[in-house]
């Protein structure tokens, strides 16, 4: 049986991780199984996160952006 969307989502909550986002989103493409989905929530970051993250040119990588809502909210 073929199933719609990705075998699981990877979900990261980040906020003003610029500097280790990248690691985080290599660590996942480098895996070899790869039937996934990796959504990135960011919490408002105020550092550069959404252009470590707009530099991965892959279609099973989403970025959502939100206001700070503070810890749990992502």
């Amino acid at each position: 049986m073929e199933t719609e969307g990705p075998f699981f989502s990877i979900i990261i909550p980040t906020y003003n991780r610029a500097d280790m986002i990248g690691k985080a989103i290599d660590s996942v493409i480098a895996q070899t199984f790869d039937d996934w989905e990796l959504i990135i929530v960011d919490d408002g970051s105020k550092d550069n996160t959404r252009d470590v993250i707009a530099q991965y040119e892959d279609a099973r990588i989403r970025y959502l952006y939100q206001e700070n809502a503070e810890r749990s909210a992502a």
